[in-house]
């Protein structure tokens, strides 16, 4: 064994058994590889990257070396020493004594074939280290035959505009790899076997947004479980469910430096944040570049937009509020909440702003801006709703409507056409009022059988089905 050397861990080069659903859109994105040098698969934990990687890897009709990175393989010779194995076990012999990149790169000069793959997984283990150097730049050395495709829960340090400006690299994301609504309906019907109603698959797709992990802790918590204590499940899911907050605890919050997990805790009173924001609730600075360094990360957080605002992941961010309740006690937290409420409000993030009014129970706020702006709320999105206690919701006009429209989004039509009811009831002949006939009208077209279909956009549907 060569100075400095580590035994290989065989299971690292060895491709994983998965069993997992098919999914051909995001195959299709990841079929594309062939066209590139370096494909990327960068998503937070729980995306299905690895799941995805592993099942494209034993699918593939080319050689595939496969190697799982982890942060105790940072030094040069432990990475080559790995990568030899994986090339030795999917390529045949081929030289030993890989001490340098262009060693390594010689050895596999002399493979005969037209095609081959390496997956790395879990590269965001060797961030900054030698090891992720010098993968670098045996991509660069490499010959040309072999294509490389990585998994990372973060961006590497490769110089990767240079890569996208040659058309070299392929890109996939986690809006990629978050399922759809109705890959949702399919894991639970032919997957897992155990469908699901339409309403709860449209709650949980919501809850989760598409994360695949809080998919699978959902059927974990609720496989042979009744139908009442499953939706009792799905409500708590995010802020309650017990496998949830243990698997953010172990693979999230604790691998972050303390900086960043206590801002994480703190700013999870906004469900829209921006630099300026956060300082001011913080009473500090550089936040900018905190909420850059957790997209960076891929720490469950999204840019909203190109002005620089930012939101968390809606189950991360219901974790993120039992833990700052537990960490500063519930009069501390409510005091949070109101005070993001008030600076929401002054940036003009309403719907934002009256949810954190309503998680700081400060319904003198809430009262105040749904009178004042109550249609103006109803163009935003409608997940503030959540936050308004059930009493609320029975007396408010705009809180009907906007209930209603949440109930026809989510396939609830009967409990959407009640709440359209109650809403025109107390608009009146007003233009909401009006608003609020319409559209009832148009949902109950389709539960109601009519003698001829409307000429609005649900009975021009109608004539067309």
């Amino acid at each position: 064994m060569r100075d400095g050397s580590a035994a290989v861990v065989s299971a690292k080069v060895l491709i994983p058994h998965v069993n997992s659903l098919a999914r051909e859109r995001v195959d299709s994105l990841l079929n594309r590889i062939w066209q590139y040098r370096v494909g990327l698969v960068v998503a937070p934990a729980g995306s299905g990257k690895s799941t995805l990687l592993a099942g494209f890897a034993a699918a593939a009709d080319v050689p595939v070396a496969w190697y799982r990175a982890e942060s105790w393989d940072a030094k040069t010779v432990t990475l080559l020493d790995h990568l030899r194995s994986a090339f030795a076990a999917a390529l045949g012999p081929i030289p030993d004594a890989w001490d340098s990149v262009e060693t390594a790169a010689h050895a596999l000069e002399p493979w005969g074939g037209r095609r081959a793959l390496l997956v790395i997984d879990d590269l965001h283990t060797l961030e900054d280290s030698p090891a992720e150097l010098t993968l670098e730049r045996l991509i660069d050395y490499a010959p040309p035959g072999i294509t490389f495709l990585i998994g990372s829960r973060a961006l590497p340090g490769f110089n990767l505009s240079r890569l996208r400006v040659s058309g070299s690299l392929l890109e996939i994301g986690s809006e990629d790899l978050r399922f759809r609504s109705w890959e949702v309906e399919r894991l639970f019907r032919d997957f897992y076997r155990e469908p699901l109603p339409p309403e709860e698959l449209a709650e949980l797709a919501r809850r989760t947004e598409g994360w695949a992990a809080g998919l699978q802790l959902f059927h974990l918590a609720t496989s042979g479980k009744s139908a009442l204590e499953r939706r009792r499940i799905l409500t708590a899911l995010g802020s309650r469910s017990r496998l949830t907050r243990e698997y953010l605890t172990r693979n999230v919050l604790d691998q972050l430096p303390a900086e960043l997990r206590w801002f994480l805790v703190r700013t999870c009173v906004m469900t829209r944040l921006t630099g300026s924001i956060c300082d001011a609730f913080l009473d500090r600075s550089g936040s900018q570049q905190l909420l850059q360094e957790l997209e960076r990360r891929q720490i469950f957080t999204t840019a909203t937009d190109d002005r620089g605002g930012y939101r968390y992941h809606e189950v991360l961010r219901s974790h993120l509020e039992q833990v700052l309740m537990e960490e500063l006690g519930e009069i501390q937290a409510r005091t949070a909440y109101r005070r993001a409420g008030s600076l929401l409000e002054q940036s003009g993030a309403l719907p934002e702003a009256v949810q954190a009014y309503s998680r700081g129970e400060d319904w003198e706020a809430v009262d105040r801006l749904l009178n004042h702006q109550g249609g103006e709320l109803l163009e935003g999105p409608g997940t503030w709703i959540d936050a308004l206690p059930p009493a609320l919701l029975r007396q408010d006009p705009w809180l009907m409507l906007g209930s209603a429209r949440r109930h026809r989004a989510e396939g609830r039509w009967r409990e959407a056409i009640e709440a359209y009811q109650r809403a025109e009831h107390v608009f009146g002949s007003s233009d909401a009022g009006l608003i609020c006939a319409s559209e009832r009208k148009s949902l109950a077209g389709w539960l109601e059988p009519a003698p001829m279909p409307g000429n609005d956009w649900a009975g021009l549907l109608r004539k067309a089905v």
